[in-house]
């Protein structure tokens, strides 16, 4: 018994001495203990000191004595025992108790055996362990004294009971008892899986079963890593018993005493774990409310050092939170340092990503800073605070309160905590709002004002027009805004022009004078923005000072009055000296009527005259004029000297301007003005006659003056007839007359011209010789002629007569009566002549018609005579020498007597009323050419320019175009495209009009060069052929005109991408796959395209040729072949191959031929004896004698005799001994690979764990 449990704890001492490699547990400390590096508590049995946590769901005997067997006791007297679990156990008293917490321990004190054991029969039963914390659990060991289970389940909880996930399952059967769990081995280290070989119904006592977290078999990179601490956690622990192991008795029988010898018993059960503190403790306390104290207790809270705390030190104490915590390192404690919080605060946090801004030397922020601070080291005063630069940062009154004025402060009045020249920050600064100025910040800057809380600026922005302020000063006055404006600016923010102002801008006075003018505009107030002016009608320009297009300005002398318009006193004579004169004797009168006055004011009555004898002096008196209303004026002139008269020719109102406004008043435009008409002569240029140039002054004074007087600008009314634009004059009103033309508004003619209309007049032009005046009618033109003058101008001869004035008679031979009156050429003329005096005969005739000759004109005979249907020239002469009368043919005629078609033409002119018609060629024949066209019937004969037809209209074959442009062209059709049939000599046929060619089959393209779509093979005599493109291994249905290969997709090859391309194979219909031959040990990585066995090289071998071949030995790629030695095994086991192959060819015949005739029993009993020698020499292993019996038995087969029966049975006999040899080599490889296994074992376990240690080591190093 003792030794049992030492073997035990022996086996629970070697599981903790690889988990401390893993964990550091139980390392020895440092010689400096905790001081400068890690140190870890003990491990042990989580149970001891636990027995009221540890519960089962059954126990025997709890109720009262039961009966059970034990297996093992089968045959001896004592097979059946009681239970009696009423009381705990004791060593003298109570030794039938089997309650849960005898598994603590293996024995009691006297060494005696004790186990806790379940009621029989009884399957579903747990084992319930309740932590009053957080350990962490690294394995268990349980001890039977009865069957394992048959199938169970470690369950655990983290938090405390309410949630359970299971560790392992067990089963003697996974896959039927545990369904859906996998019973293969662990992938990765929190793999749940189910494990069977715990579960064998032996040994039927003392069996174990030993469970690890942390399976050794795969590495562990950071034990510190969230997945293995959830892992290890634990404050509960569940073992669930859901099968017993029976031996099957109990299915039989289900009897109460049968079932008496199943049931679940545990000698020891060990839950090793330990109070996990992170290297920060070197022991552990009791957690609060635990009082047990017994010997070799593994307590929950850890005594922690290196200023952490919490029950696992898995946090830095308070105010050591400058780093973050860490787990300890056995050279590295990661004490948790102490904030720095400069005597302001005793309390602090940590900040990763202020540890990373630091670059990994400070994260520690300080909570609830006094003294006015702020900051992660409370090394800044709060907002409305500052840094008294004149005392130390850990002194209590460093930070002095802000005197900014809240008001205009930003943030209420913060200033700068703290002087930093780079930022542009000096301890106390005020930050006054964007408007607002001062070292307090209680003014506005300049440019606002309104100082305000309120106002996220401060102050309000002036607003004033920068163009109309004083840029002296501030702009605005800072309590009510108003702004200061220049001299002609007005409104709250200066933006307005005073009135009669306009055009605000940045000059000296900020807007500019209307300047209206003072007649074309109602008053002098202008537009703000573009200062224009009110205008009168017809008056434009910002001033009103311009006249609209097709108006004038009157004139001071606009009103005229014609003498001839006049009426003459009664009984006086007035007498008419010519177009706008009245001669008035001395005594007589002339009443002119006055009308049309448009504005009520005094006016200047003026006379035009000329006085044969001179007199400078103006006679008569003022009258005033009002507008609407007419007077007589009676005029009487009187001259001292008598027999004296006057040439009166008009009275003229010119107005009294002095009184118009402008004019009047002491203002210095009025002064101005008046000045102006003084200085620049304005009235006197009307007392002139022509009137000189008005002076641009006079223009402009005058224009406003007749502005006043008319209420606008006057319509020019020009005469459409007689003017050449419907505009005028500006001043004046005078429009542009056409030639001979005259009037303001050029509505009469000109003294010596008529016929006023649309071009104007024309000139009389009477000639002086045969007219006695130059004037003329003044409709019809018509002068008056002196005697022996006629025409119009009396500047023609009588008839018969020409040359005036001389007058000579005409010359015509007899011929003519009447000539030109300039040249004397004959008109008229008789007797088929002609010429200038009729000395020559007309065209188509013939002869010498001059006076005296004794010759006539005769008609030409060409062929008939002139005036006939028949008559095909222009004139004709005689040719004395041949005695012929030679025609002169019209276009298109020839021969002597034009009665021949000339080259071009065709027809009969021979006949009457034939005619010589152009051959219709289309201009495609030479004209020159008598052959180019037949004479008769006018078809085309030599068609030039590639035409061809009866018109030339056509293109020949092999031009096509436009024949009648003369722009055949040559066909260009490709040889290689076209058919044939339209291919002759080297020449193709194409479409005369389009020159489309005719293509083969699938050929396209107007002179058919390349294939249709989705076609190639251009140039074969059929056309082209189609690309066929697999529709699902292509990229399209195109292919190469000329090699028809498509594009294919990637891994398809082929001309249609029907096959797998160079380096794939498979099935295109199926799919194509790389060969992936590898390049060390493949020829060209080339495969067979069907099976994808790349080409390899000697010695290498698979389907990529990543391996050594059969024959050769070494790491691919250094293949090197194998001794000699194994060529002559590997030839014995390929003859072996062949005979098992032809050994089941045979068998495969026997079978479908039937059964032969039977062999008797002594051919089986000869059989039977081969048979056992055959077992006899594979014991030996002679292979030549097994290859021996084995040509036997092929040679038996040959025997007719043999049964079906018998064939079978030998065989199998054959089959058998073929396993039986293969089955002695695999023997002989598992006996080494057995022993090498037990050789390695040792040192692959020592590796693994040093293994584990070394990463546990590096991950703390990675991460400091």
């Amino acid at each position: 018994t003792r030794k049992e449990g030492s073997n035990l704890i022996s086996k629970a001492t070697e599981l903790d001495l690889g988990l401390t490699h893993l964990f550091g547990q139980e390392l020895p400390s440092s010689p400096h203990g905790c001081t400068e590096g890690s140190c870890y508590p003990a491990t042990g049995n989580l149970l001891i000191g636990r027995a009221v946590n540890l519960t089962a769901t059954s126990t025997c005997g709890l109720n009262g004595p039961e009966q059970y067997c034990i297996v093992s006791h089968l045959q001896e007297l004592d097979k059946c025992f009681e239970c009696d679990s009423r009381r705990p156990y004791h060593s003298l008293r109570h030794r039938n108790s089997h309650r849960i917490e005898n598994v603590i321990y293996l024995s009691d004190r006297s060494g005696e055996l004790t186990w806790w054991q379940s009621s029989s029969g009884k399957e579903d039963v747990s084992l319930r362990l309740n932590l009053e914390a957080e350990f962490h659990f690294t394995h268990l060991i349980m001890k039977f004294k009865t069957f394992r289970p048959a199938a169970m389940i470690i369950e655990r909880s983290a938090d405390f009971g309410r949630t359970w996930r299971p560790y392992r399952y067990f089963a003697s059967n996974c896959t039927r008892t545990f369904p859906g769990v996998p019973a293969k081995g662990l992938h990765h280290i929190n793999d749940v899986i189910c494990e069977e070989r715990y579960s064998d119904i032996e040994p039927s006592t003392n069996g174990e079963v030993i469970f690890k977290v942390l399976d050794p078999s795969i590495p562990v990179r950071d034990p510190y890593s969230l997945e293995i601490q959830e892992l290890l956690r634990i404050t509960n622990l569940r073992i669930n018993f859901t099968k017993l192991n029976t031996l099957g008795d109990d299915l039989l029988d289900r009897r109460t005493d049968v079932l008496q010898k199943y049931y679940y018993a545990i000698y020891e059960l060990v839950v090793r774990g330990s109070c996990f503190c992170y290297g920060h403790a070197s022991e552990c306390a009791p957690v609060p409310g635990v009082s047990t104290r017994e010997s070799g207790m593994i307590h929950g809270r850890c005594v922690c050092k290196h200023n952490t705390e919490g029950l696992n030190c898995e946090r830095c104490k308070d105010f050591h939170k400058d780093l973050p915590w860490r787990p300890a390192e056995a050279e590295n404690p990661h004490t948790c340092k102490e904030c720095n919080c400069n005597g302001h605060s005793n309390q602090c946090h940590f900040d990763m990503a202020v540890y990373l801004a630091t670059g990994n030397v400070s994260g520690g922020v300080c909570d609830n800073c006094l003294h006015n601070t702020v900051g992660r080291n409370c090394e800044m005063c709060q907002p409305f605070y500052y840094q008294d630069p004149n005392r130390d940062v850990r002194d209590p009154q460093v930070c002095l309160l802000c005197d900014c004025d809240p008001v205009g402060s930003l943030d209420g009045g913060v200033c700068d905590s703290h002087t930093d020249l780079d930022m542009g920050m000096i301890a106390g600064q005020c930050r006054c709002k964007a408007n607002v100025k001062g070292i307090r910040c209680d003014d506005c800057k300049v440019g606002y004002y309104g100082l305000s809380q309120n106002d996220p600026q401060g102050c309000q922005p002036c607003n004033c027009d920068p163009r109309g302020i004083i840029r002296m000063g501030d702009p605005c006055d800072q309590i009510s805004g108003d702004c200061s404006c220049k001299r002609y600016v007005s409104g709250r923010y200066c933006d307005q022009c005073l009135p009669e102002y306009w055009g605000l801008s940045n000059d000296q006075f900020g807007c500019r004078p209307c300047e209206c003018d003072f007649g074309g505009a109602l008053n002098n107030r202008c537009m703000m923005e573009s200062g224009q002016c009110d205008c009168r009608r017809h008056l434009i320009g910002r001033q009103c000072s311009e006249v609209q297009p097709g108006y004038f300005c009157a004139p001071l002398d606009y009103y005229k009055y014609e003498a001839e318009d006049a009426k003459h006193s009664p009984g006086l004579v007035v007498t008419w000296t010519g177009p706008g004169f009245a001669r008035v004797k001395d005594g007589a009168g002339l009443v002119f009527t006055i009308d049309n006055i448009p504005h009520a004011m005094e006016y200047h009555i003026m006379l035009r005259y000329e006085p044969e004898v001179c007199d400078s002096a103006v006679h008569g008196r003022q009258c005033p004029v009002h507008g609407g209303s007419a007077f007589a004026a009676s005029l009487i002139l009187k001259v001292k000297t008598l027999n004296n008269c006057f040439r009166v020719s008009t009275l003229i109102l010119i107005p009294k301007y002095t009184e118009l406004p402008g004019f009047q008043g002491s203002g210095l435009q009025a002064e101005q003005n008046r000045e102006d008409m003084v200085r620049y002569m304005c009235l006197d240029f009307f007392m002139i006659t022509p009137m000189p140039l008005l002076a641009e002054m006079c223009s402009k004074l005058i224009c406003s003056i007749s502005s006043i007087i008319h209420d606008g600008a006057l319509a020019c009314q020009c005469d459409p007839q007689g003017s050449l634009s419907s505009e005028c004059n500006r001043v004046g009103g005078q429009c542009r007359c056409k030639p001979n033309v005259m009037g303001r508004r050029c509505d009469q003619c000109a003294p010596g011209t008529y016929g006023f209309g649309v071009s104007g007049c024309t000139a009389c032009n009477c000639h002086p010789d045969g007219s006695s005046s130059h004037q003329c009618d003044p409709l019809t033109g018509q002068c008056s002629c002196r005697q022996g003058a006629i025409g119009r101008q009396c500047s023609d001869c009588q008839p018969g007569q020409w040359g005036f004035p001389s007058c000579k008679r005409c010359q015509c031979n007899g011929h003519a009566d009447l000539c030109a009156p300039q040249t004397g050429e004959c008109r008229a003329g008789r007797d088929n002549a002609a010429g200038h005096q009729c000395e020559r005969c007309k065209n188509g005739f013939y002869g010498n018609p001059v006076l005296g000759s004794g010759e006539h004109c005769q008609p030409c005979q060409c062929p008939g005579n002139p005036g006939s249907n028949h008559f095909n020239g222009h004139s004709c002469h005689s040719d004395y020498s041949a005695n012929l009368i030679i025609c002169n043919c019209n276009q298109g005629y020839t021969g002597s007597r034009c009665d021949q078609c000339a080259p071009g033409y065709y027809g009969n002119p021979e006949q009457p009323g034939g005619q010589c018609l152009p051959c219709q060629c289309n201009n495609n024949i030479d004209p020159n050419d008598p052959e180019s066209c037949d004479r008769r019937t006018g078809q085309c004969l030599r068609c030039l320019y590639h035409t061809h037809g009866q018109f030339c209209s056509e293109c020949e074959p092999g031009y096509h175009g436009d024949a009648i442009a003369q722009e055949c062209r040559r066909c260009t059709c490709v040889t290689a495209g076209t058919l044939q049939s339209a291919c002759h000599d080297g020449l193709c046929h194409c479409d005369p009009e389009s020159g489309a060619c005719p293509c083969r089959e699938n050929v396209r393209g107007r002179v058919c060069d390349q294939c249709a779509p989705n076609h190639w093979n251009f140039g074969e005599e059929r056309g082209c052929e189609p690309c066929d493109c697999d529709p699902q291994n292509s990229l399209g249905t195109h292919c190469n005109m000329f090699t028809g290969q498509c594009h294919c997709r990637p891994g398809f090859g082929g001309k249609t991408c029907t096959e797998c391309e160079q380096f794939y194979w498979g099935d295109p219909q199926v799919a194509c796959r790389e060969c992936n031959c590898h390049v060390h040990g493949s020829n060209l990585r080339v495969c067979d395209r069907t099976t994808g066995q790349c080409d390899c090289q000697e010695g290498k071998a698979g389907q990529r040729c990543d391996e050594c071949a059969r024959g050769f030995t070494g790491a691919f790629p250094n293949c090197v072949r194998c001794h000699q030695c194994f060529q002559l095994w590997d030839d014995i086991i390929c003859q072996l191959k062949r005979d098992l192959d032809h050994i089941h060819f045979t068998a495969q015949r026997i079978l479908e031929s039937g059964v032969m005739p039977g062999v008797g029993d002594a051919r089986i009993r000869e059989l039977e004896e081969k048979l056992k020698q055959v077992k006899d020499l594979i014991g030996s292993g002679r292979n030549e004698s097994i290859h021996h019996l084995i040509g036997q038995a092929i040679d038996d087969l040959r025997y007719p005799n043999n049964t079906f029966g018998y064939t079978i049975l030998y065989l199998l006999l054959l089959f058998t001994l073929f396993v039986f040899l293969h089955l002695l080599i695999l023997l002989f490889i598992c006996k080494v690979h057995l022993h090498l296994t037990d050789s390695l074992s040792f040192l692959h376990t020592d590796v693994s764990m040093f293994e584990m240690f070394k990463s546990h080591c590096n991950y703390f190093k990675n991460n400091e």
